[in-house]
């Protein structure tokens, strides 16, 4: 029997800001998809999202409910973080058919429970959230349970072995959003793997179209070496996959000698551009001629995208029209960078790069990272970025001089001292670019927006 599955979040949401500030950890995505929608095309179906609740009136997939489960035997619960990709989505779903939990340090990834200890994970939950989502989040664990198998990514406890145990505790889950970029090349060549033919779609979080049948819930499947037009220069064509409606100008080159090159339906790449592997472009995006776009990147949906990029991830309806570098960067969507602006991702002395995500500055333990930046940010142009910058949701950055490290949500300019922006203008804003792309507000975005003002303390 298939468990119903619920998608949570926990006390280390965090640890994925800015962009978990507007997105549930679930919908964060790396590679081509987010755990929300690895779930629905590995179930057919949806499941139960357990999120934030100033997060709670802008899910609106009728197949995923914010409500109670009930009369179901066996529940699976996974924690929105995790970056299994299918075939652990898969492993998963398997083992829920038996008691387990998966741990690591932070807390839980994800459980196989029964009805009777998944009621009690629910009202624990419940009493997190209600508590204000704030302390660490402890559920009680099943009794009887032994610890199976142990590695990088955790503990898995469970009544008896699982086949997938040990290759799922083999590799760290994410534990901050700068995590999810060094996992992006492996996840892009599973997920193409596992769709093979396959019919597929999106559903990306908080996307409302203006009209009726939005491009992006339409079904579609990619075709392996499609033959391409001449004055494309293509190396290991078997491992490049095009959707419908492809355009490649002349003097194109696409690398994907080291990784799938996925350009999904309606993508525009204009002459000389380089694309190289592992690689996505997501549906309707456009590439401007002579971009360089290296490997270990995706982008989502109607990216606008020039200049020079590599081993980033780009949300939806991402304006970066113009030259300037971009790497090891997180984006979120309705992001516009002014010309030439440009983010560093490598300390000169080469050492670790501390990142300050609103609580102080943390060692990231990595060399390389660059921008991370939440929904709605806009930049100036010649904007220049130090290594690991934060810049909060719905930020405008200019003025003289390197911004500070950390850029809250809500403010004008690009000083520490900046003062707040005012959210009637930021949701004016916000209304005229989602028009532009065929999309709309609700009241669910005004909502957002006015409780991440009121945080940041516009």
């Amino acid at each position: 029997m298939m468990p119903a599955v619920v998608l949570f979040e926990d006390h280390t949401a965090r640890c994925f800001r800015p962009l978990s500030d507007s997105t549930p950890t679930c919908d964060l995505r790396c590679g081509m998809f987010s755990l929300r929608e690895r779930v629905a095309l590995v179930t057919g179906t949806g499941g139960a999202l357990r999120i934030r609740n100033h997060l709670v009136p802008l899910a609106d997939d009728p197949d995923w409910s914010t409500g109670a489960v009930s009369g179901d035997d066996r529940v699976l619960w996974l924690n929105g973080r995790i970056v299994p990709g299918f075939t652990g989505v898969e492993d998963l779903r398997d083992a829920a058919g038996q008691d387990f939990v998966w741990l690591d340090a932070a807390g839980p990834l994800a459980a196989g429970l029964d009805a009777e200890s998944s009621g009690l994970w629910e009202e624990s939950w419940a009493a997190w959230r209600q508590g204000g989502a704030t302390g660490v989040w402890q559920p009680p664990l099943p009794g009887g349970l032994g610890q199976l198998a142990a590695g990088p990514g955790g503990q898995w406890h469970g009544a008896k072995p699982q086949p997938a145990m040990d290759r799922l505790v083999a590799e760290p889950c994410p534990g901050w959003i700068w995590d999810l970029v060094p996992r992006n090349a492996a996840v892009l060549a599973a997920d193409i793997a596992w769709l093979g033919e396959r019919n597929w779609y999106h559903r990306p979080w908080g996307l409302v179209a203006a009209g009726a049948d939005p491009h992006w819930l339409r079904d579609r499947s990619l075709v392996r070496g499609e033959s391409l037009p001449a004055g494309v220069h293509v190396v290991a064509p078997d491992r490049v996959f095009s959707g419908p409606d492809l355009e490649l100008g002349s003097g194109v080159v696409i690398d994907a000698g080291n990784g799938p090159v996925i350009l999904d339906r309606g993508v525009c790449i204009e002459p000389h551009s380089y694309l190289q592997g592992p690689l996505y472009l997501g549906d309707g995006s456009r590439v401007k001629a002579g971009s360089r776009l290296y490997g270990e990147s995706s982008f989502g949906l109607g990216n606008r995208i020039a200049g020079e990029i590599g081993e980033s991830i780009f949300g939806d309806f991402v304006n970066k029209q113009h030259d300037g570098f971009i790497g090891h960067a997180v984006l979120g969507s309705w992001i516009n960078l002014g010309a030439m602006t440009t983010c560093s991702d490598l300390k000169n002395n080469y050492g670790p790069v501390r990142v300050d995500l609103g609580d102080g500055p943390v060692d990231s333990g990595r060399r390389f990272v660059g921008l991370l930046a939440g929904d709605h940010v806009k930049t100036a142009i010649g904007t220049l970025f130090n290594t690991g910058t934060v810049v909060g949701f719905g930020t405008n950055v200019f003025g003289t001089g390197m911004p500070p490290k950390h850029l809250g949500s809500f403010r004008w300019g690009g000083g520490s001292d900046a003062p707040a922006y005012d959210v009637v203008r930021a949701l004016e804003v916000a209304a005229t670019v989602a028009g532009r792309r065929n999309c709309r507000l609700t009241d669910a975005h005004e909502n957002l927006f006015r409780h991440l003002a009121a945080e940041s303390g516009e």
